[in-house]
């Protein structure tokens, strides 16, 4: 087999075995895949939590359109889960009050995830995460119209770190008003 890869190479000229080489490089790294850490627990502010609500509807905070809403809490998550814990359902009871006392106002959950796990897997666990709050916020009589769901998996990260301080901050919904 070296005999058969140094006879095509030898008839190669540099500047060509060196696109090849780079050629071999680019997609060896763009087909990486993420590795997981199962042994433990598992927004990029800059880039504007909600870019999406704004194109649909017009997501507004305060003028600043696609931002979280600052005076709605934040739900986090226990690694590969999707559950809410009491202090999860406490927040959002908040939240189901707040769009009580605001029926003109509409809601959309971001379901954001650490950066453990694939784009797939991350994509549809924050998806059930975003929709674990909807249902819930429906339970305590919110109007599920009012309250859309989107995920972005691990894509927003609210902290940078390869740690479970990070982690255990992307591992979170949260909400942005639409108008």
């Amino acid at each position: 087999m070296m005999r058969i890869v140094h006879g095509f190479f030898g008839r190669m000229t540099s500047p060509l075995k060196a696109a090849l080489v780079l050629c071999l490089f680019v997609a060896a790294v763009s087909c990486s895949k993420k590795d997981v850490k199962t042994d433990e627990p598992g927004f990029n502010p800059s880039e504007g939590a909600g870019a999406n609500a704004a194109a649909a509807g017009g997501a507004v905070n305060a003028g600043d359109a696609g931002t979280p809403a600052s005076d709605l809490p934040i739900i986090y998550f226990a690694f590969d889960s999707y559950k809410l814990d009491g202090e999860a359902r406490t927040n959002l009871k908040t939240v189901a009050k707040y769009l009580k006392d605001n029926p003109s106002t509409n809601v959309q959950i971001e379901g954001h995830c650490d950066e453990r796990g694939t784009t797939e897997y991350n994509l549809a666990l924050g998806e059930r995460r975003a929709n674990a709050a909807r249902s819930y916020l429906t339970k305590v009589g919110v109007d599920g119209s009012r309250v859309s769901v989107i995920s972005y998996g691990s894509e927003r990260p609210a902290v940078q770190g390869h740690d479970e301080g990070a982690w255990a901050k992307n591992r979170r919904d949260a909400f942005v008003i639409v108008k």
